[in-house]
């Protein structure tokens, strides 16, 4: 594919007539699953012991909480918005493409606006941030844009598999531990991510500054750890195969695919899943032979768990229109939606805001985000009645296109 140079003028952003609803609604629902997961971290409860947890405390609920979002959520919403990432790389060229505009160039400035984006999240509000690395990691897709479908999935499968390559190869050297040991997550933190903690639950703006500087770098190292890069590059590869073909803009055509995906990635994927969480954590540490079945286990089964959740909402959408056309504003401003998370929560949650930081049991901290959740729908959907974007949305295509963008009215 080779994209042509024309006057900035040509360039512009996808007007709403031409949006592929269902890929807006998979995205409105990707958009709870990754709050749900982020609740944990958001709220405290992740890094306060369980004396800790007041409010609503049940430990048998927060039990069977964290069950359900440890199999059916942690890193399958991830891996499911890397997927739809791909799919909108690909639906942006081919639009840029046909508009005469160099798709490249646009996707890449697309990419350095999402960046500056994340940078000033993961600094200035919350460090959970996961806007950086798809930024980034982003600019390994421009090089796939000549390279054909088989080569493609070839790719994906590849990135897919190298945590299970690089682990078995770091397990090989350094040989088997008598008594391998599962990392305890729930365990003391090193001094300097409790300091941190600590400046989140009460500490100045200045201190919770210094706080996520400290935990993105921390961030960054775990997920290096987790070998987490690659499966994210494999998913958006594989959603780019699926965006660059039309898949979810061809119901009829694919509605088989769309079954075999669903029956496939439950099947496996939902096993594996409950394998996996009754594994617990090794990978975090040494290797060992119980954190390589760990590696091999998540290798599979999330990308196929997250896929199957792809296939399903598809096919869902295809018979439920109402229910879609009621999440797809949410998926329209995913970007405004996911940072509003990250601010309402540290409004509530943080020292610097109303101090319930810690204090809740994950049970309602995890109903508390469903409310939110719901508030947003119907924010979303208000917002969108007056406005062409979401706020975040707004300003990133004014950095794409380099030009003033109406936010309100026709342009």
């Amino acid at each position: 594919m080779t994209a042509s140079t024309v006057a900035p003028a040509v360039s512009a952003p996808v007007a709403a007539g031409e949006r592929v609803a269902v890929l807006d609604g998979i995205r409105g629902v990707a958009v709870l699953g990754i709050l749900l997961i982020n609740i944990d971290a958001l709220s405290g409860y992740a890094f306060t012991p369980a004396s800790a947890h007041t409010i609503l405390r049940n430990e048998t609920a927060d039990a069977v909480t964290w069950f359900l979002l440890a199999t059916l959520v942690e890193a399958k919403f991830y891996s499911l918005f890397s997927f739809l990432f791909g799919v909108g790389f690909a639906v942006f060229v081919q639009r840029a493409s046909a508009r005469g505009a160099d798709a490249a160039g646009l996707f890449k400035r697309r990419l350095l606006g999402l960046l500056l984006i994340g940078l000033i999240h993961t600094l200035l509000i919350w460090f959970g941030d996961i806007l950086v690395t798809y930024a980034l990691l982003g600019f390994v897709l421009v090089p796939f844009l000549r390279r054909d479908d088989r080569s493609v999935l070839r790719w994906a499968v590849a990135m897919l598999v190298t945590p299970i390559v690089l682990y078995g190869l770091l397990f090989a050297a350094a040989g088997q531990p008598a008594q391998p040991v599962a990392t305890d997550a729930g365990g003391e933190l090193p001094p300097i991510l409790a300091t941190a903690t600590q400046s989140f639950s009460h500490g100045t703006y200045l201190q919770v500054l210094s706080g996520n500087v400290v935990f993105t770098v921390a961030n960054v190292v775990r997920r290096l750890l987790l070998m987490f890069f690659p499966r994210v590059i494999g998913m958006f590869l594989l959603g780019f195969y699926a965006g660059r073909n039309n898949v979810f803009g061809r119901i009829g055509e694919y509605r088989r695919l769309a079954r075999n995906t669903l029956v496939t990635g439950v099947a496996i994927g939902l096993p594996l899943a409950l394998a996996a969480y009754s594994l617990g954590d090794h990978a975090m540490g040494p290797p060992t032979s119980l954190g390589l079945l760990e590696t091999v286990i998540k290798s599979i089964g999330v990308p196929l768990l997250a896929l199957g959740y792809a296939a399903g909402l598809w096919l869902l959408f295809s018979r439920a229109p109402q229910l879609m056309a009621l999440l797809a504003p949410v998926g329209r401003m995913a970007l405004s939606n996911y940072l509003m998370h990250s601010v309402a929560g540290v409004v509530i949650f943080y020292g610097i805001g109303f101090g319930l930081f810690g204090r809740l049991s994950l049970t309602a901290a995890a109903a508390g985000a469903l409310a939110f959740f719901i508030l947003q729908v119907f924010l979303s959907r208000w917002w969108l009645r007056r406005a062409r974007f979401g706020p975040a949305e707004w300003l990133w295509r004014m950095f794409t296109y380099r030009r003033r963008i109406p936010l309100f009215g026709a342009e």
